[in-house]
């Protein structure tokens, strides 16, 4: 690609981003979609190289930067004013819900290492008393907690413990077991935002004493725990319970690399081996929840059409009332965002805040897959002196006793289709939540903006923002699933090379250890041989070797005897070795052993007599018969009007010296029959016993059945007559 192809790309895309600013700022603008088709999905380079490269335009989607949604004259009652609900607990509050609760089994596991400790619950402080490293590694929790008051500012409201020695837990404990209970302050919050990551076991007790006013605890334990694919649970506008109507949350379920230092939860499932070798990468199940709880005290009611319904009734909270957002991760590693809501952002209200929260967290989803696709490319990617050196060369072509590279390459394959499938369950999660009646407030159960007024513009002007940001991270990780897809078919055809390579190699060893076992079956006949050569003379030896023969000195004797056995000893082995002389020796012991003990044929095996079984067979197959034979209806009565054939037959047969039939038939000694049943047969249908009844002839004369034999003997006769004519002229 030339300057100039650049130039003209980098012109069109700057056409498009202007017109995307003037559609964006056009107030009375309906909602869009930006295309996320087949097409948009190719690019020609890499994610870094376009990065890097100052001379490709970026992609054409909007973010915080370059569209920037707040203004200085914006009016303040945009934004929720309702006060959000106070509420404060200390220690003692703590200690009583976890000995009373009903913790199902999901809180359990997740709690187990407080309710294992018996003593744990009596001691006088629940968290640890000073600060730095604490065995339940609370020390590495990190929690944020912001207030938003009327003005749409996030306010952190982290109380630090440096001065008095206060532990980590301690610390955030403070911060989260109050909300307005400090009445000097002058501007109340109408939201609060809490993030809690890598929480310590009594943090989410903590957790969930705080917050299970407001939102279900058991249900937002078992979406982390349980092993599941990443969900949205948004429409719960008809549920029962008052509490899970007002609440919408996202499950996320996927994967990340263990950071250094960092230790998976006991409910998590992660490698055994937590450091990285050369045929594995330490991986481990994450999971986070974003969930949003609005505090509307007039819900608007509705009325439910399902044909299944439970409730004949729903309630639907309107999006300008106070609210709380809930975040909690519980990712082993360094890589989640810290700064989101430090930005200087304001927001409107509360399904802002969650959305911001949202797309956070599938931010930090891809810098997690990017990372894993990373190690994994360098777990099956050969070095870079690769294709300098043989040896490397051979260590990836053929397997080694250990299966080095097929367990690697089967790690590599499998994991990376896992993680696609999560991408997927990510993507369809906001794509089957966030419809086009979502982004244009017309959905009747989440976020309805029933009226128009310049409050309700300016939240769908910020939600076509937030739509252009979710678009970009849906495409990006389309692109990544894609890019995953393409490292597994490089995988597999690693996998073919290898199989081939091992396959031929094993082939060859095959042939050389086939060349081994011949040669030490020549080295055993070699040996037989040799033996053989010793046999009779050990068999003379050892009979001149007794102690009641002769003494005399002579060995005439001797050498007579060995000279008579050792002889036809060594023809016969010599004539056996042969294959020719083995067939013989085979055949006739067979012979000696049938005339020393001959079979007599009883009479039940013998074979029965042939029964003749009626056959009926049609005219279309008579005619068939004829045209194979080569005679038509016609030619028969033309070979009969001319006279007897077999007459003729006769006397041309006589004129060339060639006897007859019936007398070659009377000169001839009779024959023993070969196969007595086909002779049946045949003499059966001599005599028209056969069985085969042809339609034409049933029903006809005794003329007829002697024309059809004058027939067949005719058209022997001439067969034998040719036959003749051929051998006069070959002796001629």
């Amino acid at each position: 690609m030339n300057i100039d192809e650049l130039r003209q790309q980098l012109e069109t895309l700057q056409k498009s981003h202007n017109d995307l600013l003037q559609s964006i700022s056009t107030p009375n603008n309906p909602s869009f979609r930006i295309s996320s088709g087949p097409g948009d999905l190719q690019r020609a380079r890499t994610r870094d190289d376009r990065i890097n490269d100052p001379n490709v335009a970026g992609p054409g989607f909007a973010d915080t930067s370059t569209l920037s949604d707040d203004s200085e004259d914006e009016d303040e009652s945009f934004f929720v004013q309702d006060e959000l609900p106070a509420q404060s607990f200390d220690h003692e509050h703590l200690r009583e819900h976890l000995k009373k609760h009903d913790w199902d089994e999901h809180g359990r596991e997740i709690l187990s290492a407080i309710f294992t400790d018996r003593g744990r619950l009596k001691e006088p402080s629940l968290f640890p008393p000073t600060s730095g490293p604490a065995e339940d590694r609370s020390h590495y929790s990190h929690f944020q907690i912001y207030d938003v008051g009327n003005d749409g500012v996030a306010v952190s409201t982290e109380t630090s413990g440096q001065e008095n020695n206060m532990s980590k837990a301690t610390e955030i404990w403070h911060s989260i077991k109050d909300i307005g209970a400090d009445k000097t302050i002058s501007q109340r919050a109408v939201g609060r935002i809490t993030i809690a990551r890598e929480p310590s076991p009594i943090l989410f007790g903590a957790l969930h004493l705080t917050m299970n006013q407001t939102f279900d605890m058991n249900e937002i334990f078992r979406n982390l725990v349980q092993p599941e694919a990443s969900s949205a649970h948004m429409h719960r506008a008809f549920y029962e319970e008052a509490r899970l109507q007002k609440t919408f949350f996202f499950n996320f379920e996927y994967y990340t690399v263990i950071g250094e230092d960092c230790k998976p939860m006991q409910w998590q499932r992660a490698d055994k081996d937590k450091g990285e070798s050369g045929s594995h990468i330490p991986l481990t199940r994450c999971s986070a929840i974003v969930a949003l709880a609005l505090y509307d005290e007039k819900p608007r009611r509705i009325r439910n059409r399902a044909r299944r319904a439970k409730t004949r009734y729903g309630w639907v909270q309107n999006v300008w009332s106070p609210w709380q957002v809930l975040n909690i991760q519980c990712y082993p590693d360094w890589r989640a965002t810290t700064d989101t809501f430090e930005q200087g952002h304001r927001y409107l209200n509360g399904a802002e805040a969650f959305l911001h929260a949202l797309l956070t967290e599938y931010k930090d989803a891809r810098k997690r897959y990017e990372e894993i696709y990373k190690r994994i490319t360098h777990l099956i990617t050969p070095p870079l002196g690769f294709i300098f050196d043989a040896e490397l060369r051979d260590q990836r072509l053929f397997e080694d006793k250990e299966f080095t590279w097929i367990r690697r390459y089967f790690y590599a394959h499998q994991t990376l289709g896992t993680v696609n499938d999560s991408i997927k369950s990510m993507i369809d999660a906001f794509e089957d939540t966030f419809t086009e009646e979502v982004w244009a407030g017309k959905s009747k159960t989440l976020w309805p903006l029933t009226e128009e007024s310049p409050r309700n513009d300016h939240w769908k002007r910020r939600l076509r923002l937030l739509r252009l940001q979710f678009e970009h991270e849906m495409k990006e990780l389309r692109i990544l699933s894609r890019e995953n897809q393409e490292r597994r078919h490089e995988i597999e055809s690693l996998q073919d090379h290898l199989f081939s390579g091992t396959s031929i190699q094993e082939s060859r060893k095959s042939v050389e250890l086939a060349d081994i076992t011949v040669q030490q079956g020549r080295n055993i006949k070699l040996l037989t041989i040799v033996n053989l050569f010793f046999m009779p003379l050990t068999f003379v030896t050892s009979i001149y070797g007794m102690t009641n023969m002769s003494t005399d000195p002579s060995f005439w004797q001797f050498g007579v005897t060995l000279t008579a056995v050792c002889v036809p000893f060594f023809s016969l082995v010599g004539f056996l070795s042969t294959d020719f002389g083995y067939r013989i020796w085979v055949a006739k012991t067979k012979a000696v052993w049938r005339w020393i003990r001959p079979k007599t044929i009883s009479s039940s095996s013998r074979a029965p007599e042939f029964q003749m079984t009626p056959v009926d067979r049609t005219a279309s197959t008579d005619e068939g018969m004829q045209k194979r034979l080569g005679q038509a209806q016609q030619g028969s009565k033309d070979i009969l009007v001319q006279g007897d054939p077999s007459r003729r037959g006769s006397r041309v047969a006589a004129e060339n010296g060639v006897p007859t039939t019936a007398a070659a038939a009377a000169a001839a000694p009779a024959a023993a029959p070969a196969f007595p049943n086909i002779k049946k047969i045949v003499a059966a249908t001599g005599k028209r016993k056969s069985g085969l009844v042809r339609i034409g002839a049933v029903g006809g004369s005794s003329t007829s059945e002697e024309g059809g034999r004058r027939r067949r003997r005719g058209e022997t006769e001439c067969m034998f007559e040719g036959r003749g004519r051929q051998a006069g002229t070959s002796v001629t």
